[in-house]
């Protein structure tokens, strides 16, 4: 669309908007409501989740394996799928994983939906995503390689919100809530992990960037039926966590 067609459609944008592309047959979902639905479902089926427990070792036992925390507790099970995110490298690195996971924080925030889009927006130039979420529109932008522990860095936001500010001009962009860094796991090649380890009681999978909305559910289907059943799945070859 040209600029005029693409401002008709979407009154929030500004006279700067030159041209525009609309993708048909796209879905978008609010990712925390999607998280805690998956838990419920989880717990539908008979499973336990342990909240507020911060995993600092996973064991191999030889018959099992044991995940010890930083407050002492340990949790014994028949085998492990190690999904830290960010943080896999150090669970990860004494079952023989070797490829590193760095993470790119995207840095979001939330606005009033006034003078925002209407519908999920990207501004590729400026790679920013406006996504509405109910009464409120989530900004996110910016890809920082840094620990995925460091505070968020206040002038990441102020970025985001100046690339923005001639796109949006009747934003609320003060008006900002929810601000947040997100530590993406990325690996060097760009490929997630997802498969066994060397040992057979350990297992992967992480490493999904920016796509684990996208590509987790599939992801832990598949390693879960390679678990059970003992047959890896022939689209997990390239995946191997020891590659």
């Amino acid at each position: 669309m040209a600029g005029a067609a693409a401002r008709e459609f979407e009154p929030a944008l500004s006279s700067r908007v030159d041209a525009a592309v609309r993708l048909h047959g796209q879905r978008h979902l609010d990712p925390g409501a999607f998280v805690l639905a998956s838990a419920d479902a989880v717990r539908g089926r008979g499973g336990k989740i342990v909240t507020g427990l911060e995993v600092t070792r996973v064991r191999d036992l030889g018959t099992g394996v044991v995940a010890l925390a930083r407050d002492g507790t340990s949790v014994h099970a028949d085998a492990a799928v190690l999904a830290p995110g960010a943080w896999l490298g150090r669970l990860a690195a004494p079952f023989g994983v070797r490829t590193p996971v760095q993470s790119g924080r995207g840095y979001s925030f939330s606005l009033p939906p006034g003078g925002l889009p209407t519908r999920p927006t990207y501004f590729a130039e400026r790679r920013v995503v406006c996504t509405p979420l109910g009464d409120r529109v989530r900004v996110v932008g910016m890809m920082e390689f840094t620990a995925p522990d460091r505070p968020a860095g206040p002038r990441r936001i102020e970025a985001i919100v100046n690339s923005v500010r001639d796109l949006l001009p009747s934003a609320g962009l003060t008006h900002r809530t929810d601000e947040w860094a997100g530590p993406r796991p990325c690996t060097a090649d760009g490929l997630p992990m997802v498969g066994p380890t060397r040992s057979p009681r350990g297992h992967v999978c992480g490493g999904h960037g920016m796509w684990g909305i996208a590509l987790g559910p599939l992801s832990g289907k598949l390693l879960a039926e390679s678990i059970v059943t003992g047959r890896r799945a022939a689209e997990l070859t390239a995946l191997h966590p020891l590659r």
